[in-house]
């Protein structure tokens, strides 16, 4: 019984072992904040509700554009709740089409999402090609810049 299982435990974690080593579609997989065509992949992503002043997201590219369909998900695990228990998530889902040789997936914070550690998780094809954490953090208030004082008026500026 002991030698079934331990048989079927290592079949299992080579099966698994193997499925991440399989080779990928995805030639570079990135995750953090869209900027000038880019995406800068940060440590902590300020939480701003704005999307035209910020997006996050993944951004996969091929390695030649697709002959066929690639199906792509991910998981961000928001952080664990104080009081305990398991981890909350956004899931989604989407498929690359063939003839595209990259993908964007734009995501967006909402008001009730929380500040922390997150994990991001992107699968496509079947294999991982991101797991990571980042922190989400409050967004910084723009400076503040006091106005410019007015020229003095004088007689001449009644007129």
């Amino acid at each position: 019984m002991k030698a079934n299982a331990l048989r079927l435990a290592l079949t299992l974690a080579l099966g698994v072992a193997c499925r991440r080593d399989a080779p990928s579609v995805v030639k570079e997989a990135e995750f953090g904040v869209f900027f000038g065509g880019q995406v800068q992949e940060l440590k902590e992503i300020e939480k701003e509700l704005d999307p035209a002043r910020q997006r996050h997201g993944v951004r996969l590219v091929f390695d030649r554009a697709l002959s066929r369909d690639v199906k792509v998900t991910w998981e961000l695990s928001l952080p664990a709740p104080e009081r305990g228990g398991p981890r909350a998530a956004q899931v989604g889902e989407t498929t690359a089409r063939p003839g595209q040789a990259s993908l964007d997936v734009p995501l967006s914070f909402r008001p009730q999402d929380p500040l922390g550690v997150w994990h991001a998780k992107v699968v496509a094809d079947g294999v991982v090609v991101i797991d990571r954490d980042f922190t989400v953090i409050a967004r910084t208030p723009p400076p503040r810049v006091a106005p410019k004082p007015l020229p003095p008026r004088g007689p001449s500026s009644a007129r």
